[in-house]
């Protein structure tokens, strides 16, 4: 049973993702509170999914004292508009394109509200409190449903001249001529995401519709070769785009969270071996990428501390 807090002041952080909803309460000082996650309906209707999103924040409210909500912190999919106020497209969720998220929470809930890419907010989660903590710039890529990233710089999150900065999953990488969600060819998202993963397995290996990213993992540790290769190819792929990352931003760390950031032996530590192999040779000494050490509440900590900055500076 969920318990109330005993914070008389507190933010909450959530993680708006394609296929999930999850939030948490935090107090003043960041500690985490009180927390609740659902999924989706895989071909839930937008109105479906609103009510999903605000039956998670109002049940995680319940029982609190809502006068000490100072103020929530979203990291949503996107890409968003460049003020933060509205959900711009939403190519792995077509229902939520062009939804004014922070006005819908603010009315709903009559709190001040923060939005950011749900990318940059896991970065920024791990800059101040994970695998960043301490250095000047911090890199992250998400790996989930989709393909994100964020580079955060002197404590400052890169927005760029239209807010659409970090979209990392949709650098073209080459490959077979695969259309991504986004309507380009051979991005990046195409092969190494979630989606991407199980598009080529199921490419070469027709069958249960319903088979899991996860699950073609599992079969890749128990030898199917179909399933090895294609997370072979998505890891060349995934280590060459960190590479080319490194070179363009020159970061002090890059963290690879999401959800994919569990299969540690098979895709990630594989692609930060091939990244190695790519970067400039004069970079390779100080070159330094690791999982996300906040694992999945990366995005509602980031979310968190861009609500309490928010409302120090109210």
């Amino acid at each position: 049973m969920k318990r109330s807090t005993v914070w008389n002041r507190y933010v909450m952080g959530v993680d708006l993702g394609a296929t999930t909803v999850r939030a948490a309460l935090f107090s003043t000082d960041g500690r985490i509170g009180n927390r609740l996650e659902t999924r989706f309906a895989p071909n839930g209707t937008g109105e479906e999914d609103r009510a999903v999103f605000f039956r998670v924040l109002e049940d995680l409210l319940a029982g609190e004292k809502r006068s000490g909500l100072l103020a929530i912190g979203i990291g949503s999919f996107g890409p968003l508009d460049r003020e933060r106020t509205r959900i711009e497209e939403a190519p792995n969720r077509p229902s939520w394109k062009h939804y004014p998220l922070r006005a819908s929470v603010e009315e709903r809930l009559a709190v001040p509200v923060v939005v950011e890419n749900d990318a940059n907010a896991a970065t920024f989660g791990e800059f101040r409190r994970g695998a960043g903590k301490g250095a000047e710039s911090l890199l992250g890529l998400t790996i989930g449903t989709g393909i994100g990233g964020g580079f955060v710089s002197g404590g400052k999150i890169l927005a760029g001249a239209w807010g659409n900065a970090g979209e990392f999953g949709h650098m073209y990488v080459g490959g077979e001529g695969v259309r991504c969600r986004c309507g380009a060819l051979d991005c990046l998202e195409a092969y190494a995401s979630a989606e991407g993963i199980k598009r080529a397995y199921r490419a070469r290996a027709p069958g249960d519709p319903s088979l899991s990213c996860h699950g073609i993992f599992h079969l890749a540790r128990s030898g199917d070769r179909i399933a090895v290769e294609t997370i072979e190819t998505a890891a060349r792929l995934l280590g060459r785009a960190i590479a080319s990352l490194q070179k363009a931003f020159d970061p002090e760390r890059i963290v690879i969270g999401g959800g994919l950031s569990r299969e540690r032996d098979l895709l990630v530590e594989p692609a930060i071996r091939e990244a190695r192999e790519h970067v400039f040779p004069a970079q390779r000494e100080r070159f330094h990428a690791s999982p996300a050490a906040l694992g999945a509440d990366a995005g509602l900590f980031g979310a968190a501390e861009l609500a309490l900055d928010s409302a120090k500076n109210s």
